[in-house]
C-alpha cells in the first residue's frame, strides 16, 4: 500500500526516526521517553489486557489477585490513569502476609474519558469512552515569498 513504510528499530528508537522532521512535538517525546524509562508504565506486575470493543470504547482489565476494593485507587488527571494498589500488611493466627503494592499508569488522547470501574474475581474492569473529535476542514494558506 502506498505509503506504509515499515521500519524495524527497537520502539525507544522510534522518535529519534521522526524528530527531524517533526515540529512543536518535544513535550510529547519527552513525556513518552520518560513513560518507556518508567515501571508503572512498562512493568510486568500486574498484568493487564486493553480490549477494544470499537473505535470509542476500550476497557482495561487488570488481575489484581489478592487486593479488595479498599485495597485499590483510581486516579485520572488530564490523560493520564495511574491505578494504585496498596495492600496493608496483615497479621493471622497462623500466618503473616506480606504487604504488596503496585502502580501501573496509562495515557490516552483528549477525547477519552474514564466511564466506570469494576471489580469480579480478581479482575479490575475499567471502561474509557470517547467523544468523536470533529476535524476542522482547513484550506491550505500559500505563503508568499518576499
Amino acid at each position: 500500500m502506498a505509503g506504509n513504510i515499515l521500519i524495524k528499530v527497537p520502539f525507544s528508537n522510534f522518535f529519534n526516526l521522526i524528530k527531524p522532521f517533526s515540529i512543536g512535538f518535544d513535550l510529547m517525546f519527552a513525556e513518552f521517553d520518560r513513560m518507556l524509562d518508567s515501571s508503572e508504565f512498562t512493568g510486568k506486575y500486574p498484568t493487564y489486557k486493553i480490549i477494544k470493543k470499537n473505535r470509542m470504547n476500550y476497557s482495561i482489565e487488570i488481575n489484581i489477585d489478592d487486593f479488595t476494593k479498599k485495597d485499590i485507587k483510581i486516579e485520572t488527571s488530564k490523560n493520564f490513569l495511574s491505578v494504585i494498589g496498596n495492600q496493608k500488611f496483615t497479621k493471622n493466627k497462623s500466618k503473616e502476609i506480606e504487604k504488596k503494592q503496585f502502580t501501573k499508569s496509562f495515557v490516552f488522547t483528549d477525547n477519552f474519558k474514564v466511564k466506570k470501574a469494576k471489580m469480579n474475581n480478581r479482575v479490575l474492569k475499567i471502561y474509557l469512552v470517547g467523544n468523536t473529535l470533529k476535524p476542522k476542514k482547513e484550506k491550505p494558506n500559500l505563503i508568499k515569498v518576499q
